[in-house]
């Protein structure tokens, strides 16, 4: 069996190319856009989407079909052609990441179906075998996994620079992390009571900085 390794790419400043049309390629192009990848679109229409990211700036579309030339200083390709194979036999002669739109033999890489909240990415692949599983996972995801997370996560952003500077032992700190995200905080986020979750992080970065290895107070919000 081919195991496909997962992995998340920073795409920041890279040519990624994208060919064909539809529905499909417009999300795709999107979600480049998105991740800040510079993105050249090269088709002879566009959707409507495409279109609109191409006139303010965020997409450089060539109106025209493929050439070989457009994966010059390209670091991927995703392609939606009625033949795929010419394609991806020159992404492959270039060491050009590539991705064939429904059709699995064309490609060297492939999209998990994606659940998202703030920094929080969750990716699902079921290696091709049944996308459709794929899709039902993340959207049990979206019920079960809710912006409270992105909340989390952006406070955590916050208090990393403080906590890796006066924090000094690495045990500590993991100690520190796991009791954040152990505690009540996400359940406070998600009863919309950001200030009391705001206070309850607080208080375990105070307490993990003063070197006490418990909590010493009580707290009326369920904060350990």
């Amino acid at each position: 069996m081919n195991f496909r390794y997962p992995i998340f790419l920073d795409l920041m400043g890279k040519k990624c190319v994208v060919t064909g049309e539809g529905v499909e390629i417009a999300a795709k192009v999107r979600a480049l856009v998105e991740a800040s990848a510079q993105v050249v679109y090269v088709n002879p229409a566009a959707e409507p989407r495409i279109a609109n990211l191409a006139e303010s700036g965020a997409v450089n579309w060539q109106r025209r079909k493929f050439e070989p030339q457009d994966l010059d200083d390209c670091f991927l390709i995703i392609s939606d052609l009625e033949d795929n194979s010419e394609v991806f036999a020159l992404a492959e002669a270039r060491n050009v990441l590539c991705n064939s739109v429904d059709d699995p033999e064309h490609c060297r890489f492939s999209f998990g179906s994606i659940h998202r909240q703030g920094d929080l990415t969750i990716a699902i692949s079921t290696n091709g075998r049944a996308p459709a599983l794929a899709v039902r996972l993340r959207e049990w995801l979206e019920r079960e996994i809710g912006p409270e997370y992105g909340v989390l996560l952006e406070m955590m952003k916050r208090i990393r620079p403080e906590v890796n500077a006066d924090l000094l032992d690495f045990e500590k700190r993991r100690q520190l992390w796991y009791r954040i995200v152990d505690s009540d905080v996400l359940t406070l986020l998600r009863d919309g009571r950001p200030a009391e979750a705001d206070a309850c992080v607080r208080t375990m970065v105070e307490e993990a900085l003063s070197n006490t290895s418990h909590f010493r107070t009580s707290f009326n919000n369920g904060c350990p």
